[in-house]
């Protein structure tokens, strides 16, 4: 595969090399006599391998910029990945604490639950205020409340 990139290079520049060799030669040697009956086709022949070597030294040079950006794009995007390995790595760190520290907090809570309820699990009484007023919050129903008049704004 290498050969046939190499061989085609070396044909682009040949072809571009013996058109401008051959329009040289056609302007030289149009003085001499002999020559001068092949001038036209020599010099047709020039033009068109100096136009398609042009044309295909054009798209070797825009091949090569491509393979420029190509390698500095891939360059850029392993820098990337990089840094959002180090990203994620902060953050995994971070969720492990902070669910740790979660997992603490519920453990102390439930302690605390288990500790302080059992004093009062057997005389539970509730007012019913209380009890109203939790069930006019659960339903959203605040009609029938009625508020102090010390407490009006």
């Amino acid at each position: 595969m290498w050969l046939l990139t190499i061989f085609s290079t070396f044909l682009i520049h040949a072809m571009l090399m013996a058109g401008v060799i051959l329009l040289a030669c056609s302007a030289f040697l149009g003085a001499i006599a002999f020559f001068r009956t092949y001038k036209f086709p020599i010099q047709f022949l020039g033009f068109i391998l100096l136009g398609a070597g042009l044309y295909y030294e054009g798209a070797l040079a825009h091949k090569a910029s491509q393979a420029v950006a190509v390698a500095n794009l891939e360059f850029k995007l392993a820098n990337a990945q990089a840094k959002s390995a180090k990203t994620n790595t902060i953050i995994v760190e971070k969720i492990v604490k902070d669910t740790q520290v979660i997992r603490e907090k519920g453990k102390t809570i439930t302690e605390y639950v288990d500790r302080e309820v059992i004093k009062y699990n057997n005389t539970c009484v509730l007012p019913k205020e209380v009890i109203k007023a939790h069930n006019m919050a659960a339903t959203l129903n605040t009609d029938s409340l009625t508020i102090p008049k010390g407490d009006k704004k």
